[in-house]
């Protein structure tokens, strides 16, 4: 019992849960302002649109909603619950859902060059273009890093990620 309240008022316990909990709160925020700014526009022009008013739109609410859901994906990470009885199977949790958050990233490092290189290429800034082709190089480098990291990271089975590993003093060895 002495150890859950000492987990539970740790400052790693405290500040996990403050920075997972602001990191929800400013993805729910962006989220919210992409949905009003877009309804906003919907409902307040005229028929006829401004001939780059609708792209700059469109490609502003995908920006924002990618940085929200890497938001979100960074809260499910931060917000991983330490288990009191097993250390082992909070990293097991751990290097399941950080892949999934460095996939997020990727494809939002991705689709943020693929929508730079639409908006360079429209507004004719063709000496530019070498920003987002660095954006989207930088993506598939992380990529590449990530099936590496996966393919040398120990990875246990189901069984051994619900039992916690022994610890073996040196009165006991065989």
């Amino acid at each position: 019992m002495s150890t859950q309240n000492n987990r539970k008022l740790s400052a790693y316990y405290i500040f996990g849960k403050a920075f997972s909990l602001l990191f929800l709160a400013m993805c729910a925020a962006i989220l919210i302002s992409t949905i009003f700014t877009f309804g906003e526009f919907i409902f307040s022009t005229a028929v006829f649109y401004k001939e780059d008013e609708l792209p700059e739109l469109v490609i502003n609410a995908i920006s924002n909603l990618i940085i929200a859901l890497a938001m979100f994906e960074l809260f499910l990470v931060i917000n991983v619950d330490e288990h009191p009885a097993s250390r082992h199977q909070t990293m097991h949790v751990l290097l399941d859902s950080a892949p999934r958050f460095i996939i997020v990233v990727c494809v939002a490092l991705a689709l943020e060059g693929l929508v730079l290189v639409i908006k360079f290429s429209q507004d004719a800034n063709k000496e530019e273009l070498i920003y987002p082709m660095a954006v989207v190089v930088s993506s598939a480098i992380l990529l590449i890093s990530l099936g590496v990291f996966l393919k040398i990271c120990p990875r246990p089975s189901q069984d051994e990620s619900l039992v916690p590993p022994t610890d073996r003093g040196p009165e006991s060895s065989d």
